[in-house]
C-alpha cells in the first residue's frame, strides 16, 4: 500500500514515499531543494523515472547487461540499449517497499528482491532508513544475500538548492574531493581508465561554476553532452566529505559524506523541458544536479575494480549523510 510520511525537526522537512523509498519534497530551513511531483501517480508516469528513488540492485551502467560469476554468466534486464541501468526496468526505485518502523525523525523500509530479480542471482533483502539528526539527514541501506551478487546501491535526488523557482544552476558552486574520474564510452560505459581532473572542465578540487566547466572542454565531457562521470574516492568504506554545493540564492550549503569508493556526479544533461513537477516548475536542460555515491559502475566486469561482490553470511552498507551548514 501506498503511504507518505514527513519527518522534520526545526531545520528539516521531508515527506518520503514508500513507492521506491522516494524523497517527494525536502525542504532546508523552508527551500524545497528536490525537483519532483506532488503526487505518486506522477511519478509512476514521469519521463524521468529516478527523481530521488533510492537505486538498486545495481546502481548506474552494467555493460551489455551481463556478467560472469563462477563460470556462469548472468543475463540482466537490458532497460538502457543493450546495458541496463540502474538495477533494470522493475528495480528498487520503482518498488513498494514496507514501513517498518517511523517516527517524527526517522521512517525505516524493507523491500526484499527475489531471486532472479531482473536477472541477479539471490535474493537480496535490503533495509533502508532515514534519519533527520539536527542538521543531517542520514541514509543507510543494509543488504543480505542467499548467494553471491554484485550489489552497488545509491539515492537520486535531483538537487537544486535555489528552490523551485530557479531555472537553472547559475547561482550554484560545487566542490568534490576527488582529483580523478572514471573515462567511459559514449554510452557511459566505463573504459578502465581513469583521468585526472587537473585543469578541465571536472575540476571541482575549488569551488567552481558548472557554467565555467562547461567552457573548459574535455573530450569526455563533450561525449556525454555534459558531466555524468563517476568521481574517485578512498575505498576504505569509511565515512568521508567527498562532495559538496551551495547556492548563491538560497545560502542552502549541503555536504554530502558517504562510504562508497566513488560519487556520480550528473548535471541533468537529459532534461528538455518537456516536463512540469511540483509547482508548475519546467524540468529544463541542466536545471539541477545529482551526486549519487555508489560502487563503481561496471565493476562486476572490471578485474581492476574495486569489489562489488556481496556473499551469504555477508552484509553490505550503504551509508552517507547530507549535512547543511
Amino acid at each position: 500500500m501506498e503511504e507518505i510520511i514527513k519527518i522534520s525537526n526545526n531545520r528539516l522537512s521531508l515527506t518520503i514515499t514508500n513507492y521506491g523509498g522516494r524523497v517527494m519534497s525536502w525542504e532546508v530551513d523552508g527551500v524545497d531543494i528536490v525537483l519532483g511531483f506532488e503526487t505518486i501517480e506522477e511519478y509512476k508516469s514521469a519521463n524521468e523515472p529516478y527523481h530521488s528513488a533510492l537505486i538498486g540492485r545495481y546502481a548506474n551502467r552494467v555493460a551489455n547487461a551481463r556478467f560472469k560469476l563462477k563460470e556462469k554468466t548472468y543475463e540482466l534486464d537490458q532497460n538502457h540499449g543493450q546495458h541496463i541501468l540502474h538495477g533494470g526496468s522493475s528495480a528498487f526505485h520503482n518498488s513498494m517497499w514496507t514501513i517498518i518502523s517511523k517516527s517524527d525523525t526517522h521512517v525505516e523500509l524493507e523491500f526484499i528482491s527475489a531471486d532472479g530479480d531482473q536477472g541477479f542471482p539471490g535474493e537480496l533483502k535490503s533495509i533502508a532508513r532515514y534519519e533527520i539528526d539536527d542538521n543531517a539527514l542520514k541514509l543507510e541501506i543494509k543488504s543480505t544475500t542467499t548467494k553471491s551478487t554484485p550489489v552497488s546501491i545509491t539515492h537520486h535526488p535531483y538537487f537544486n538548492l535555489s528552490g523551485l523557482n530557479s531555472k537553472d544552476l547559475e547561482q550554484h558552486e560545487f566542490l568534490i574531493h576527488s582529483d580523478q574520474v572514471l573515462s567511459t564510452n559514449k554510452e557511459g560505459i566505463p573504459d578502465g581508465n581513469k583521468l585526472g581532473v587537473g585543469y578541465t572542465g571536472f575540476d571541482f578540487t575549488k569551488w567552481k561554476k558548472l557554467s565555467k566547466a562547461m567552457q573548459e572542454s574535455h573530450s569526455q565531457i563533450e561525449l556525454l553532452g555534459g558531466i555524468d562521470h563517476t568521481y574517485i574516492m578512498d575505498v576504505d568504506s569509511k565515512l568521508r566529505l567527498q562532495a559538496e554545493a551551495k547556492s548563491i540564492d538560497s545560502n542552502v550549503h549541503m555536504q554530502v559524506y558517504s562510504n562508497q569508493p566513488g560519487v556520480q556526479f550528473y548535471t541533468a544533461n537529459h532534461f528538455d523541458g518537456n516536463e512540469k513537477g511540483k509547482q508548475g516548475r519546467i524540468h529544463a536542460h541542466r536545471s539541477a544536479f545529482c551526486f549519487e555515491p555508489q560502487r563503481w559502475p561496471d565493476s562486476p566486469n572490471h578485474d581492476n575494480f574495486p569489489n562489488s561482490m556481496l556473499h551469504p553470511n555477508e552484509e553490505f552498507t550503504f551509508s552517507m549523510e547530507y549535512r547543511f551548514l
